[in-house]
């Protein structure tokens, strides 16, 4: 677990910041009345998102490597870490869905039936807690792997 341990104290920061990031949006009106704008602002999540990767790998490069890291060293470390936010997912969607913003699905469901976007049964198997959890996990693992790979490029060693 000790080779672990930046990984984890990173994942750790990622889902608190997801958290207060959801809490923001929930306290801007984005999961009600300013919903339609929430799909916009959400994407500017993938800032702090980057940061923390850019952060994380930075310390794994000084703390564990010595200041020298290899491109495949950085890389894993980034899976490593997408790995353990992948994990904590589930619990930052049912976090944000029972305590902010218990009325964030019903909402959404409404606006995408309003606006003709979705027919009211297509919204309810489209936005519901279960069909998010699943699109975190796969969104999570997608932009995890573009950021470890884009972070990794950044702080490799050179020789």
């Amino acid at each position: 677990m000790k080779n672990y341990q930046t990984e984890l104290k990173w994942a750790g920061i990622f889902f608190l910041m997801y958290l207060v990031w959801m809490l923001m949006e929930h306290l801007c009106g984005l999961h009600g009345r300013h919903i339609q704008y929430q799909q916009l602002v959400s994407t500017f999540i993938l800032l702090p998102s980057l940061l923390i990767y850019l952060l994380a790998l930075r310390e794994k490069k000084r703390k564990v490597f010595q200041g020298k890291i290899t491109f495949m060293q950085a890389f894993k470390s980034g899976m490593l870490l997408t790995l353990f936010i992948v994990i904590l997912s589930p619990v930052n969607q049912l976090l944000t869905q029972g305590l902010i913003s218990p009325e964030y699905f019903e909402n959404m469901q409404e606006y995408a039936v309003s606006t003709q976007q979705m027919s009211a049964q297509e919204a309810a198997s489209r936005l519901n807690i279960g069909a998010f959890i699943v699109q975190s996990i796969i969104g999570g693992l997608v932009t995890g792997a573009v950021f470890s790979a884009l972070v990794s490029l950044l702080i490799r060693s050179r020789k």
